[in-house]
């Protein structure tokens, strides 16, 4: 006797069931490729946030190692060239667009940042103190801003 098969017994996919699931899995794949996408475009932003904070660094290590007075004793004199700074007071209004190392050399590879100083007096516990804040600025970041006090030490 022949045996009858009933479509029930048989288990397949069918063309409806494999369009769904082709569907399902395209529209996660493209959720995941956006979610990576914008990953990897601010992966550089670390690296530009720490590159600017070396940079204000070196600043302020630069200004803060200068004497709190005038050397040459002649305050009304401005110099004109950071590489004739010779005390804190001289930083105030620097404004580099891009770094420039302290001879007024730019730094090719650092071309994208804007350096601003300034210097204001202030005290500290009754000690006259100059505050001395660097700002450096990148297109993709905030501005970094550091502070740092010189005192007539």
């Amino acid at each position: 006797m022949l045996k009858r098969f009933h479509r029930r017994d048989q288990s397949a996919f069918t063309l409806i069931e494999i369009i769904v699931t082709i569907v399902l899995i395209s529209i996660s794949a493209t959720a995941i490729m956006s979610v990576f996408t914008n990953t990897v475009r601010s992966s550089a932003d670390p690296m530009i946030q720490q590159q600017a904070v070396s940079i204000a660094e070196a600043y302020m290590e630069e200004i803060l190692l200068k004497p709190y007075d005038d050397p040459d004793g002649l305050p009304n004199i401005v110099e004109s060239d950071r590489w004739f700074f010779d005390d804190v007071s001289d930083y105030h209004g620097l404004n580099d667009v891009g770094a420039v190392d302290q001879n007024g050399n730019p730094i090719p590879s650092l071309s994208d940042y804007t350096v601003a100083v300034t210097v204001t007096a202030s005290t500290l516990n009754t000690v006259p103190a100059l505050l001395v804040q660097v700002s450096v600025a990148h297109t993709v970041l905030d501005p970094i801003v550091l502070h740092g006090y010189r005192t007539d030490y």
